[in-house]
């Protein structure tokens, strides 16, 4: 093929990619601006990293000094790798920060080797194949970790985000051991960069139309034959979906009626008396827990991160009128998405429970709610944390109170750990920690000082 012709081809998909690439960007940037999913984040990233080696790779033909020319190519290129690495973590949960040090590293020690590999005044092949050797030994890493990851969780979603490291590595040993060296985007590096892109739309669920549903809350399954005939089962799609219109009748009624008449309480309250301030903060929290119970009512299949969000929304016109500043910490995307259910109500009670007891007892200057996936022991972490008064105990040492037994006796329903840590005049910390898939034994709670 003639070199002019391949040359303006190149050109014509790099142009093409580019524009690709920077609607994709603004669609993720934009999606991260609205809801703070870190896998839209990453995209956005790997997005902005793929951009910067196409503009570097059409530069490069283009600037008449060969060492500018070569670095610019070249660094374009760990631009690129370091971007997806960062993807493919996120897309895999990671948050072990170690992992992202050597990820982080790799990017700066590859940018020093292509400075020496283009400028160096000797040794300039020396630089270019530890350049390379790292870059292979990294990415090869990578691989084997998302590896083991994807072995231990066995979810789909681990395996896509391994398929994806895979390829990769095969394109980089492509790239880096070719015999005449990196020329520019090939076949293979766009049909990565597709592969990236519908990685993300599955990860974050953007890709198809939602699951058909026999009524909202329900799930709709295909009746087998005897269901058909004996009237149970998934087939009795009118049961079932009767069954959550009263769910939802029940939810609305407690809501317009109980709630309506608390709300009228409120209002004939004089809250600079003392005793009738005291009435309406707990007339609040039963308002508050009555919506709470509604919310649980019409959404009881929700994941445990969308049960924690309305939680949020309830209480914080509470705590901003007690002066308490909250501060936010949940993974929004991840395995905690398939912690629904039951257990998810679960962890949002004692959730509830500690921020209940905050505001009514420990008289603390800000709260900290952390909700977030381990997958060093594939657990979902909650840990709720006050600068407060503390907890009064018995002369046994366990923090009293019937709410704190409440909390436990749900841990170990969960299989969970619960630990209760307090200090007088310092604050209170609730850590709890629930493997994502139920054990077969009970949980165990622990107090220390």
């Amino acid at each position: 093929m003639s070199p002019i012709p391949y040359h303006w081809g190149v050109q014509a998909g790099a142009l093409l990619s580019m524009a690709a690439a920077a609607v994709t960007l603004a669609v993720s940037g934009k999606a991260w601006i609205r809801q703070h999913n870190p896998v839209d984040l990453a995209c956005a990233v790997a997005t902005s990293g793929w951009l910067v080696y196409l503009l570097a790779s059409s530069a490069s033909f283009l600037i008449e000094s060969r060492p500018l020319s070569v670095f610019a190519a070249h660094a374009g290129y760990q631009v690129a790798a370091a971007a997806v690495s960062f993807f493919l973590l996120v897309s895999a949960s990671i948050t072990d920060f170690k992992v992202y040090a050597v990820w982080m590293a790799q990017g700066v020690a590859g940018t020093l080797l292509l400075t020496l590999y283009a400028w160096g005044p000797a040794q300039q092949d020396l630089a270019y194949q530890l350049w390379v050797a790292l870059n292979l030994v990294c990415a090869s890493a990578l691989s084997v970790y998302l590896g083991l990851i994807a072995y231990r969780q066995g979810t789909y979603r681990f395996w896509l985000v391994l398929g994806g490291s895979v390829l990769g590595l095969g394109i980089c040993f492509e790239d880096l051991l070719a015999a005449n060296g990196l020329h520019g985007p090939t076949f293979a590096q766009y049909f990565f960069a597709t592969f990236l892109l519908l990685l993300w739309l599955l990860i974050t669920d953007r890709a198809g139309p939602p699951a058909r549903e026999a009524a909202s809350g329900t799930h709709y399954a295909h009746p087998t034959a005897w269901d058909t005939v004996t009237g149970f089962g998934p087939s009795t799609e009118l049961a079932t979906a009767a069954v959550a219109s009263e769910r939802r009748r029940i939810a609305q009624d407690l809501h317009d009626g109980v709630g309506s008449q608390l709300v009228n309480i409120l209002a004939t309250l004089d809250t600079r008396a003392p005793l009738q301030k005291e009435v309406a903060l707990a007339l609040e929290h039963c308002l508050m827990d009555l919506k709470i119970t509604v919310d649980s009512i019409d959404t009881s299949d929700d994941n445990v991160i969308d049960a924690l969000g309305r939680l949020r929304y309830r209480v914080q016109h509470s705590l901003d009128k007690l002066g308490i500043r909250m501060v936010w910490k949940a993974d929004v995307d991840g395995p905690l998405q398939a912690f629904i259910g039951d257990r998810a109500q679960q962890v949002l009670r004692i959730t509830q429970e500690c921020l209940s007891n905050i505001m009514r007892h420990a008289h603390p200057s800000a709260v900290e709610v952390i909700c977030r996936y381990l997958p060093e022991s594939d657990s979902l972490l909650l840990e709720v944390r006050d600068n407060g008064l503390g907890i009064a105990r018995r002369e046994a040492g366990r923090p009293v109170g019937k709410g704190l037994e409440g909390m436990r006796l749900r841990a170990s329903k969960l299989g969970g750990q619960l630990q209760i840590a307090t200090k007088a005049q310092v604050g209170t910390r609730v850590r709890l920690v629930v493997p994502l898939h139920p054990p077969n034994v009970t949980g165990r709670s622990t107090t220390k000082r």
